[in-house]
Parts: structure tokens; sequence; C-alpha cells
């Protein structure tokens, strides 16, 4: 028979559950004073372009020089930008600073004004034609697409409860909603508290993580169910058995999730900054969602199972008594009748 370690996860329900409980309120809070850390594609913000003509793509490093002294007047202006991005083709290109959305437009026109003064000084791209566009950019953060995530999200979850009530027990479907339910809020409260960039990636990220938790979740009780089902186990307390099974499956849920970290991790250094953007809120999924599946989702189940066999010790208890004043009932009327 197996030995069962001293250390056992399935009593310490009260600790799983107040982990991912700490992280949502920490989570919370910070969203409430903060929000989330929105990527500069997704956030309000101030444009400045400077345009120019074919004559800076003439010669190479020309729109490196275009740029530095651009960089240098915006510098000189005390103001600083986010971001920007250079684009160019035969007839010309453009330059796209990206300024924060309480920068005045007033102020930026006249930093545009004051580069292309600057230009017309300087001896290699004085020969060029410019001009200067300020821009606001308002953006309404997808919500369709956000809302059409977390349709799907509460959708994948109602379906993953039926499908492994069904196929295993109750109990065991009320478990995986609940982790999952846990390992998106632990998810997004991480992606909060560490100010990780977010994009609308985030809202694929969170139906993923929430698949990967029900993927867990089914590793783990398909393990469970196959064990019950031997004399051994059968024979156990439902506490050991439990025990026996958690310390059974969480090895493999464990290398599941380090295969799982590891690929979205390279995905996130090798990825572009849109692959990252949703790598990054996966990984946390993924990490949530091994913590569930070793230490949560048995837990559960414990509970759960403890607390069915309890209801039916005592409802079995119930009928007895029942059956016994019935009897008794009917021994004083015999007794009755024959008086």
């Amino acid at each position: 028979m197996t030995k069962t370690n001293s250390f056992k996860i399935t009593d310490k329900v009260l600790i799983w559950l107040a982990i991912p409980v700490v992280l949502l309120i920490a989570g919370l809070i910070l969203f409430f004073v903060l929000g989330f850390n929105p990527d500069a594609s997704i956030a309000d913000s101030k444009s400045l372009v400077i345009t120019h003509d074919a004559f800076v793509n003439s010669e190479e490093g020309m729109q490196d020089d275009l740029h530095e002294l651009c960089a240098q007047e915006i510098k000189d202006a005390k103001l600083s930008f986010i971001d920007y991005a250079v684009s160019q083709n035969e007839m010309g290109g453009k330059i796209e600073y990206t300024f924060a959305p309480e920068t005045e437009n007033a102020t930026l026109i006249a930093l545009g004004d004051d580069i292309i003064s600057a230009l017309g000084e300087n001896n290699t791209l004085k020969f060029g034609i410019y001009s200067r566009t300020v821009s606001t950019n308002v953006v309404n953060y997808a919500y369709d697409y956000i809302w059409r995530a977390a349709i799907s999200v509460g959708v994948a979850l109602v379906i993953a409860f039926v499908y492994i009530a069904v196929r295993y027990r109750f109990s065991m479907g009320l478990a995986a909603l609940i982790c999952g339910i846990a390992d998106l809020a632990v998810m997004l409260s991480l992606t909060c508290i560490l100010r990780i960039p977010v994009t609308t990636a985030l809202a694929t990220a969170a139906v993923f993580a929430v698949l990967y938790s029900v993927l867990v979740s089914t590793v783990s009780f398909n393990r469970m169910r196959n064990l019950f089902k031997t004399e051994e186990y059968q024979a156990m307390p439902v506490t050991e058995a439990m025990e026996q099974a958690a310390s059974q499956t969480y090895k493999r849920i464990a290398l599941l999730g380090i295969c799982a970290v590891v690929f979205f991790v390279l995905l996130a250094i090798f990825g572009g900054a849109a692959v990252r953007a949703f790598a990054l809120p996966v990984i946390l999924g993924v990490l949530a969602s091994t913590f569930s599946g070793v230490c949560l989702a048995p837990s559960l189940v414990t509970v759960f199972k403890v607390q069915g066999e309890n209801m039916k010790a005592a409802g079995e208890e119930k009928v007895r008594l029942a059956n016994k004043q019935a009897e008794e009932e009917r021994a004083k009327k015999r007794s009755a009748k024959k008086d």
C-alpha cells in the first residue's frame, strides 16, 4: 500500500482558497486605483506626424538623421514621446510620434513648427519638403471583442462543468468550475499587479487560460476516477484515498505546466510585441491552473466528497431511526392486541 506523506494537500482547502482570494483583492484594489497597464497601441494618445517627400529616401541613413533631429527638438521642448513609427514609400514617408493624451494640441503644433524650422536649417535635410500634422487618437478598447470573449469564457465554464459532472462526478464538475473561475481571476489579478502591458490579446489569453484549466482538471479527475475503481482505494477512508490519488496526479500536472510555461516563455522571447502581449498573461494562467490542479482541485473534491458521505450517512441514519420507530410502533400495536 502506498505511504501517505506527512504533508497533506487535501486537508488545507482554506489555505488554497485564500491564495487566489488575496490575489484577487489585491488586483481589484490596484485595478480601481490604476487600472490595467494598457499598451500604447490601445491607449488614448496624441500624435505628431512629420511627413516628408522622396528626397529623404534617396540616401541611406537620412531618415535616421531626420529622427535624431526630431527627437532632439522634442527633448529641447521638454517633452517625451511614448513611441514612434517610421514608414516610407516611393512618394516619401513619415515619422509619427505618440505622446500622452494630456499633451496640449497647441504644444504639439508649436513643436511641429519648430521641427520644420530646424529642418530648414539642417545642411543635409533642408532640401526636402516637410509638413506636420497633429491628431488625437481615442481608443474604445474593443468592447465588443471583450464582451464576446467574456461570453466565450462563460460558455466554456458551463460546458466544462456539465461534461466533467456527467463523465466523472458532480463534485468534480463543481470543483472544475470553481478552479476555472479562480484561475481566470488570478491571471487577471497578476496581470494588473505586475503591470504587464495589456492589449485586446488579453481577452484571447483569458479564454485560453480557462480552457487550459479545464484540461488540467480533466487530467487530474480522469486519473482519480481510475484509481477509485481499484479495491485498494475503495477500502481506504475518503480523505486518505483522496490524498493518495492527489499524490498520483500532481507530477503529471506539474510536468504539463512546465512544458507549457517553457513554450510560452520562448514564444514571448522570440515573438513580436503582439505575440508577447498574448504569451505573458497565458504564462500566468498556466501557473494558476497548475496550482489549482495540484492543490485546489483535489482539496475541493475531498471536501465535497466528505460532505456527500456525511449526508449519505445522515440519511441512512435517519432511515434507520425511522424504521426502528416504525418497528417499535408495530410492536406496541401487537402487544396491545394481545392484551
